[in-house]
């Protein structure tokens, strides 16, 4: 279909009106239709006023898209006509539709960026009368963002920073002559809609010419001195509004949020942290626009949330990037002193907003990251003084407070499901910045929370207490006591223990502070401890009934840590796991399993010898109930006890031998084959040096397994065997070439032509398991070379394998194969040798496209191994493989040169000894191959990789 203007209004119909099926098709061709160089006159006859919104839209957008995409088409004697047509149409569509007086706008911008930002002045100069000012202002505001995101080169990206920085303190003035008018008198009447519009509008174009470069650019045209009429101004528009606005509408709050936006980028941007003055006088400024607004606005669902969700983010940022300036002011005593505690004692009124989050308010959340830099230059300015000042004791104990206050749970009828994961995420949050106060109160948070928790009113306020006593777990000094910390554990187990307490969102919270502190009370070696330490352990069995899962795993951690108190309580321990019913989740089963193990590992053979074989004829029942009728309860079981029986190899043997009816029977069912070899790598884990009391057993349940289902957890079992039995056991070839055949087999891509000749990546049919065998490959060939020599004869078929899998799509695959080929060139080169061009050419189409460029680490290593390699004389050498791919015209793409290809192979040839210096290289030819090299995505990654070098 030709592209007509007729076509292509009908397409456009097609797109907004049509049928799903039509619209993709539509969505296709009008795609296309913007990069053809008829494009340059249709937009045009496409853009006149008679035209639908639509298709004038999609005029303005296809415009955008020829100046960014195919600017080469333009001949510089066309330059001038094609400004005068976009200066027209921006003005002709001055009056909308918005979307495409917006998007001719950004069509403008483009147009002075593509020219290197000479003469904006110029160019913009007919916009300048009055009428046009709203369209001047519009531009002015996009072309720094068109800069932030346009893709240009890097000459072309320097030569128009260094002209809008030029221009930017000259549009900085006009923008503060445009807010000037806040300065009128207000006092009789309110100021009218149009001056509020212009106000938002040179807001709007301030913080985008601040924040040119982006809003982590280091560099600013301009100072935060010179920004401060700036930012006197922008907060004078929000008070004046705020005074005729007791309920903001909708224009006044987009002018508040427009300027307090301008004042984050004027109060941050660049180096202002340098200038502590300017920044005390904005932070002065900022805290006494809050401060009225916070007191008149601060109540659950607020009708202004939006306006003091607005003023706090600004706050915080200004905050955040001038926390020195607070603290010197707090810590140094002068006059911006009383301007830094006004905004402290603001920013903490802020963070005790009334109401729950997320449903009466949606702002104290806003402030978390504030907490963390101050209290990280708190104690940077302590560790010159060796000590914290007070007043910050005083006002992080307040924060402590707050915090146990925000924590508190609303009725759950009130949340939505997105409003629970909000507060998940909130009270996760809090439990962050709990440290922070811990930090600079130390183990009085104990006592400031314990107060809070003896104050509570209600279960849901206790509960509130123990989330942030949970949060300090890990601060629990080691070896000695803290009362205030042993007194709140005390209300926490109260609370698990009490069979009347039925709300499970206490419960889970006691319960997870009877678990959190089970290293604590292990590390206090007194008989008062052992003693505490038994009576958690009793409310967690008490609190199983009414809250599995959160006591099942209190119980497994404390019979993980004290042993002591475990050791005493094993009957009662092994008793509640050996009778979890089918109906409890397999979680809280495995919890349960592994907290009898550690019981049973804790106590003396002769008591648990009797319990541990009662607990191991009911796992074998339920093993062979899961072998006949593919039950659910079983295998993991077995992984959870054997897990914990890590340290007692003689208990875990009677176990194995108690399974071992069952295990004889697993190999026959496939999807059983995976957890069989997870409960005889647990074994193995288990019985370390005793393995070869197992080997016979071992070795049938191997083979039966691989021959019905080769997995990864195999290979784990596989690998152990041969590491550890390999010199005292006469079957561990036979299992190792077993598992390595089937695998092999298994994982042999769907495209097994040798290396280098395909073009497209082959399909793995088991990524995993392929990752797997060459880890274990790898593993087995720097570490016991010798066991190599058991599958000597297989290890070509292997190498051609592993050839064709280092153009595997799945990284994990492909890396593990690129790492076995390395191992394999450092200690066996003469395995690889035959291999070795055939890989070289294969590497080489990888780096130049074949494989996805996450994937050049592996490729790095592998070059570098082949470098480095003691090949045969005669062989040539790496030096060799590569001047032969590379020799081909357009290979590896017909974007390498034959310069490229050579400083490539001159780099990769130099370098036998840093990886990170060959990567480099490799990640620059694979840019020059993909035809990334000088465009901004490159620009970026070598910047990227330069700051990490």
């Amino acid at each position: 279909m030709e592209y007509t203007a007729h076509n292509l209004e009908y397409a456009v119909s097609v797109f907004y009106n049509g049928e799903q099926e039509d619209r993709a098709q539509a969505h296709a061709w009008l795609t296309v239709a913007q990069r053809v160089p008829e494009a340059w006159n249709f937009v045009w006859e496409l853009l006149q006023p008679n035209k639908g919104t639509e298709i004038q839209f999609y005029a303005a957008t296809t415009l955008h898209t020829k100046i960014l995409r195919c600017w080469n088409e333009v001949p510089p004697e066309s330059y001038a006509e094609l400004k005068e047509k976009l200066l027209q149409s921006v003005i002709a569509y001055s009056k909308g539709p918005k979307i495409v007086t917006n998007r001719l706008c950004i069509s403008l911008a483009a147009f002075i960026l593509q020219q290197g930002s000479a003469d904006v002045a110029e160019i913009l100069r007919p916009l300048s009368t009055v009428e046009n000012t709203s369209l001047l202002l519009e531009v002015l505001t996009v072309i720094p963002e068109e800069y932030n995101s346009m893709t240009m080169g890097t000459a072309m990206r320097s030569k128009n920073r260094a002209a809008l920085n030029q221009a930017s303190s000259m549009v900085l003035a006009d923008m503060l002559r445009y807010l000037g008018t806040v300065y009128n008198d207000y006092s009789t009447a309110s100021p009218s809609e149009e001056t509020v519009h212009a106000w938002t509008c040179a807001a709007n174009c301030v913080a985008s010419w601040i924040t040119l470069g982006g809003e982590d650019a280091v560099d600013s045209a301009t100072t935060l001195p010179e920004r401060a009429p700036l930012c006197c101004a922008l907060l004078t528009v929000v008070r004046v509004l705020c005074r005729w606005n007791e309920a903001m509408s909708d224009t006044a709050l987009e002018a508040c949020e427009a300027c307090l936006s301008a004042v984050r980028a004027a109060g941050t941007a660049g180096y202002a942290s340098r200038h502590q003055g300017a920044a005390a006088a904005l932070i002065a400024d900022l805290a006494a626009l809050g401060e009225p607004l916070l007191e008149a606005n601060n109540q659950p669902n607020s009708l202004n949330e939006e306006l003091l969700t607005a003023v706090i983010t600004c706050c915080v940022a200004v905050g955040e990037c001038h926390a020195r300036t607070l603290v010197q002011a707090v810590d140094q005593p002068g006059e911006h002193t009383q301007g830094a505690l006004r905004m402290l004692q603001l920013l903490l009124k802020a963070q005790r907003a009334p109401g729950h989050y997320p449903v009466h308010e949606t702002r104290s959340n806003l402030l978390f990251s504030l907490w963390y830099t101050l209290q990280d230059e708190i104690l940077n300015m302590a560790s010159s003084t060796q000590r914290i000042n007070t007043e910050w004791e005083n006002y992080f104990a307040q924060l402590l407070l707050t915090l146990v206050k925000k924590s508190e749970m609303p009725a759950e009828s009130a949340l939505s499901k997105d409003d629970q994961e909000l507060l998940r995420c909130y009270r996760q949050d809090i439990a962050d910045i709990v440290m922070y106060c811990f930090s600079v109160l130390g183990e009085s948070s104990w006592s400031y929370v314990e107060n809070a928790y003896n104050a509570a009113e209600s279960d849901l306020q206790r509960e509130s207490a123990l989330h942030v006593f949970l949060a300090l777990a890990d601060a629990a000094p080691p070896d000695r006591t803290v009362p205030a910390l042993a007194e709140l554990l005390m209300h926490a187990l109260d609370l698990a223990a009490d069979p009347s307490n039925l709300d499970t969102r206490v419960l889970h919270t006691a319960l997870d502070c009877l678990g959190a502190y089970a290293s604590w009370l292990s590390s206090v070696q007194s008989p008062q401890s052992a003693l505490l330490g038994q009576k958690c352990m009793r409310a967690a069995g008490m609190a199983l009934p009414r809250c599995p899962a959160p006591a099942a795993l209190a119980l497994r951690k404390l019979c993980v840590d004290c042993y002591v108190p475990a050791a005493e309580l094993v009957a009662d321990i092994v008793h509640v796991a050996q009778s979890a019913s089918s109906t409890t989740d397999a979680w809280t089963r495995r919890q349960l399993m592994s907290a009898a193990g550690a019981a049973l590992a804790a106590c003396e053979p002769a008591d648990s010898g009797p319990l541990l074989a009662g607990l191991a004829q009911r796992l074998l029942r339920d093993l062979s109930a899961q072998v006949r009728s593919g039950g659910k309860c079983g295998a993991a079981e077995c992984v959870a006890l054997l897990s914990a029986l890590r340290n007692r190899p003689a208990m875990a043997y009677t176990l194995f031998r108690t399974l071992l009816p069952a295990l004889r029977l697993m190999p026959d069912k496939p999807d059983l084959v995976q957890p069989m070899f997870e409960i005889l790598k647990n074994t193995l884990s288990a019985l370390m040096g005793e393995t070869v009391l197992i080997v016979n057993d071992l070795e049938k349940l191997i083979t039966a397994g691989f021959d019905t289902a080769p997995c990864p957890a195999g290979l784990d079992v596989i690998k152990f065997v041969s590491l550890f039995t390999g010199r005292v056991w006469a079957g561990a070839p036979s299992v190792l070439r077993a598992g390595v055949v089937a695998s092999a087999r298994a994982v042999t891509p769907a495209d097994s032509a040798p290396a280098g000749a395909a073009p497209r990546p082959p399909a793995c049919p088991a990524p995993d398991l392929a990752e797997e065998l060459f880890a274990l490959l790898s593993a087995l060939t720097k570490k016991q070379p010798v066991i190599i020599d058991w599958i000597e004869d297989l290890l070509p078929d292997l190498v051609n394998l592993a050839c064709n899998c280092v153009r595997l799509w799945e990284a994990g695959a492909a890396g593990a194969a690129c790492g076995w080929l390395g191992a394999l060139a450092h200690r066996r080169p003469l395995a690889l040798q035959a291999s070795a061009p055939a890989l070289t050419h294969t590497v080489l189409r990888c780096i130049g496209g074949a494989t996805p460029r996450n994937q050049m680490d592996p490729l790095a290593e592998l070059l570098l191994a082949l470098n480095r390699a003691q090949w045969e004389d005669g062989a040539g050498g790496l030096a060799a493989w590569l001047r032969d791919s590379l020799a081909h015209a357009d290979f590896p793409t017909q974007h390498a040169t034959d310069a490229h290809k050579q400083k490539f192979i001159t780099a990769v040839l130099r370098e036998k000894s840093s990886k990170r210096r060959l990567l480099e290289s490799v990640q620059e030819f694979s840019l020059v191959c993909r035809g990334l090299i000088g465009t901004e995505y490159a620009r970026q990654a070598i910047a990227s990789r330069q700051m990490i070098a």
